[in-house]
């Protein structure tokens, strides 16, 4: 969609990740794309490529105008990536992380040179990117949405009507998604009406979701997928009158976006899900939101809604309207002007600020606050520190652990 805006691209991407399919048959869609080997494959933070030389060398073969880093700005494989590129090279830069972590050495260090370094920023929603203007970014940031396929996820039939209620959590099954909760939920609105709840993904809780059911009765109403392809979640959408997001906030993480959102609205689902994360900002009023863990009172308001066929044809229509400016068509629009302007110099810039304070809290007038989990809005990123102790002996260990990429520097591995 880039190039069909004028915009040449060439991917540098790992040629493989862990539990994850080979990404070699991957179509190209008829961009260059270049597979390098990486260290840690399926660590999103911490991997970086094998050989920094063909790195650097894939990035200068393309010669590019902009460079665009789809990573974490603290990441190991963005320090790696800004350490190659020419220094006079715009740099856009990607981010979804919606906490306000504190990180250790050296990640810390990696994430105050990226955001010195980019000069546009465009995170997936207003918490990342308060998070980006409280960390010291200066530079214009441009919130995207994570798009969909309009070709592939568009509205069904749905109707009240139908003999059974369709109720869908698509996703990792896994407990901060909420999967016990949608059991419950379940087994409350089935009491009422026939409800049948589809969960389609692949984790732990799998057959913890299977004995909670058989507890509460609705084991015959459960129906458990496997991971499912684009074509054929689309028309797992299609079907569902609900599609839950009952997602809880952990003390390191918290939903970033919820793709699964922007689906469900575009195929006439209602959402229905927890106030957490990301959510409130992704679903607006296009949904029905409950306090974390009130998975009683979110069977309620689903009930509420199933049964007033005007509220429910609102909720599908707000939730159409709101898709309609997520479509990859849209997104790709506005990626494009952003490259465009990152290429000109014509992005502005706010003086730095040194106060952290006042960074905060000018962040949270911009784009309001970042997000809040168990261990406050500004917890640590290692477990050892968020507990709020270090046992004798673990200072020099995790000092080694995130030493290694200087130590493979100095051995010649990088």
């Amino acid at each position: 969609m880039l190039q069909a805006r004028g915009v040449d691209v060439c991917l540098i991407t790992p040629n493989g990740w862990a539990n994850e399919p080979d990404f070699q048959d991957t179509p190209t869609q008829g961009f260059a794309i270049q597979r390098l080997a990486v260290i840690r494959p399926g660590d999103v933070n911490r991997h970086r490529y094998r050989s920094t030389a063909e790195l650097r060398s894939a990035i200068e073969s393309f010669c590019p105008d902009v460079i665009d880093i789809h990573e974490e700005p603290f990441s190991a494989v963005t320090h790696q990536v800004l350490s190659v590129i020419d220094p006079d090279v715009p740099v856009v830069m990607y981010s979804a992380q919606n906490i306000d972590k504190r990180y250790p050495p050296p990640f810390h260090q990696y994430e105050h040179r990226a955001l010195e370094r980019a000069t546009v920023c465009y995170p997936c929603s207003r918490q990342a990117a308060a998070v980006l203007r409280a960390k010291g970014f200066c530079g214009h940031i441009e919130v995207l949405p994570l798009g969909y396929d309009n070709t592939t996820f568009f509205e069904g039939d749905q109707s009240l009507k139908d003999v059974e209620l369709v109720m869908v959590l698509a996703g990792r099954l896994v407990p901060e998604k909420g999967i016990m909760d949608a059991v419950e939920i379940l087994s409350q609105v089935h009491n009422i009406r026939p409800t049948r709840l589809v969960l389609a993904g692949h984790g732990p809780e799998q057959m913890r979701a299977i004995e909670l059911a058989q507890t509460r009765g609705v084991e015959r109403f459960l129906d458990v997928q496997p991971w499912l392809r684009p074509d054929e979640l689309a028309a797992l959408y299609r079907s569902a009158h609900v599609v839950l997001v009952p997602s809880y906030a952990t003390s390191t993480w918290t939903e970033q976006f919820g793709r699964t959102i922007v689906e469900a609205h575009a195929s006439g689902a209602l959402v229905a899900g927890y106030a957490t994360g990301a959510i409130p900002e992704v679903v607006g009023d296009a949904g029905i939101l409950a306090r974390q863990g009130d998975w009683l009172r979110l069977a309620e308001e689903i009930l509420a809604v199933v049964g007033n066929a005007d509220g429910y044809a609102q909720y599908r229509s707000l939730g159409r309207a709101l898709s309609k400016d997520r479509t990859w068509d849209a997104v790709a629009d506005r990626h494009a002007d952003l490259y465009r302007r990152a290429n000109s110099g014509d992005c502005t810039s706010r003086p730095a600020l040194r106060s952290a304070k006042t960074r905060r809290q000018l962040a949270r007038k911009e784009f309001g606050p970042t997000a809040a989990t168990p261990s406050g809005t500004r917890p640590f990123a290692v477990p050892i520190l968020r507990r709020g102790g270090i046992p004798a002996g673990a200072i020099g260990r995790i000092i080694d652990g995130f030493a290694e990429p200087w130590v493979a520097r100095a051995r010649g591995d990088l």
